[in-house]
């Protein structure tokens, strides 16, 4: 449960900088604007963790170009977390009562993550960023296409799939949360505020993707490898 809890905690990190993204007050040509804007809101993140020399992991979100980036200072990272647990304990709070519980939980669970943030030396937290890169991709379906047919999915269900937006992602992390801490009343609750994407995300298979992953190096698995993600690190 824990390791689950911490790619969930990873996915809405990556979610809080994109919402806390401003606009480059210098860009005044409209053209311009637009066409920077179309760039930076295009694409998907790869989060990239490097297991080894031979062995990089990549986990992809609807995060656009524009966001995707690593935290670089504990400030960074505090800033983000705190951003984060805004976005989830707000799905609990639209969801009603039957969220009460797991936002409690959750937010014990958030804010122990943000204390051991704030207490990690400059040193190590260096250490830890040292191992991550974020970097953008067409598409995470495209990029994650290995991965997806070694889970069983077909060419036909995998050309089906569409991708989610950002609060798709809030509302698949907030669900998941209640569903591993066994509060299926919460879930259903979360859910029930877009059933029709939370349908699309959670259906078997899915017709609505908000992250998947891959992997790269010269030890990793052919049945999960990325599709373009080789060198980059």
């Amino acid at each position: 449960m824990k390791k689950t809890i911490s790619t969930l905690l990873a996915l809405l990190f990556v979610a809080a900088v994109f919402t806390n993204c401003e606009k480059d007050k210098e860009d005044n040509t409209p053209l311009l604007v637009l066409l920077l804007a179309a760039d930076q809101l295009g694409g998907n993140c790869a989060t990239i963790t490097r297991q080894s020399t031979t062995s990089y992991s990549a986990t992809i979100t609807v995060v656009p170009k524009g966001a995707c980036k690593v935290n670089q200072t504990k400030a960074e990272a505090v800033t983000s977390a705190e951003t984060s647990k805004t976005t989830i304990l707000g799905f609990y709070t639209r969801a009603g009562a039957s969220c009460d519980a797991t936002k409690t939980t959750v937010t014990t669970l958030l804010d122990n993550d943000i204390n051991t943030t704030k207490n990690k030396t400059d040193a190590a937290y260096a250490e830890d960023v040292a191992k991550l890169r974020a970097l953008s991709v067409g598409s995470l379906i495209v990029e994650t296409t290995a991965k997806l047919k070694n889970d069983g999915r077909t060419d036909a269900q995998i050309a089906a799939m569409s991708l989610g937006t950002i609060d798709d992602l809030g509302l698949y992390s907030a669900a998941e949360y209640a569903r591993i801490l066994t509060q299926t009343a919460c879930q259903n609750a979360v859910k029930a505020l877009n059933q029709a994407s939370a349908d699309a995300i959670f259906s078997n298979p899915p017709t609505k993707l908000v992250t998947s992953s891959c992997t790269y190096g010269s030890s990793a698995a052919a049945g999960t490898k990325c599709a373009t993600l080789n060198l980059e690190f």
